[in-house]
């Protein structure tokens, strides 16, 4: 009766063993990479909470997670895009519908830009991809910058924020590949 139950325990034990350990080199993989990218700049813990929102980053390598992040940014262009085009049919004054007008031009050339990008990282052409997601950062700043220059608060400031950070983490991580 004891053999059984010795079996028992191994296996459990075992079992235990695995998980606990594929537990550790999971968070291991996101926050390596992690430390990587603050070096360049990226706040450690946005960059973890980041891509521990994407299902299997844990076993992903740098290409899938920039791949991942890269989605991210391109998700919340599409966020900021479809944002804008509302705000441009409210109630705005002729300033804010300009600087409107210029984001949503430069919103969606970066969202092509981030489709483009993804592509470059599949075929490994990382300069390709560096220069696409660093025209993607451009287009934000340009829509800031529209607002500057009509001396109005950007009506979009909170999604500006959210886009050049998910993008500035895509470009941090595809520049390890």
């Amino acid at each position: 009766m004891a053999y059984p139950r010795l079996l028992l325990t191994i296996f459990v034990l075992l079992f235990l063993h695995q998980n606990l350990f594929s537990s550790a080199d999971a968070s291991g993989v996101v926050e390596q990479t992690c430390r990587q990218a603050a070096a360049k700049g990226i706040d450690f813990d946005f960059c973890v909470t980041t891509l521990q929102t994407i299902p299997k980053s844990s076993s992903a390598g740098t290409p899938d997670l920039a791949i991942a992040a890269t989605k991210l940014a391109e998700k919340e262009f599409k966020h900021a895009l479809n944002a804008i085009k509302q705000l441009q049919h409210g109630k705005v004054t002729d300033a804010d519908k300009e600087a409107l007008s210029v984001c949503s031009d430069v919103y969606g050339d970066g969202f092509d830009e981030l489709k483009g990008t993804i592509t470059f990282i599949r075929s490994r052409s990382k300069s390709d991809a560096i220069t696409y997601l660093s025209a993607a950062l451009t287009d934000v700043t340009t829509c800031d910058d529209a607002f500057d220059d009509f001396g109005n608060k950007s009506l979009v400031a909170k999604m500006n924020a959210d886009a050049h950070n998910l993008t500035s983490l895509a470009l941090a991580i595809t520049s390890l590949l």
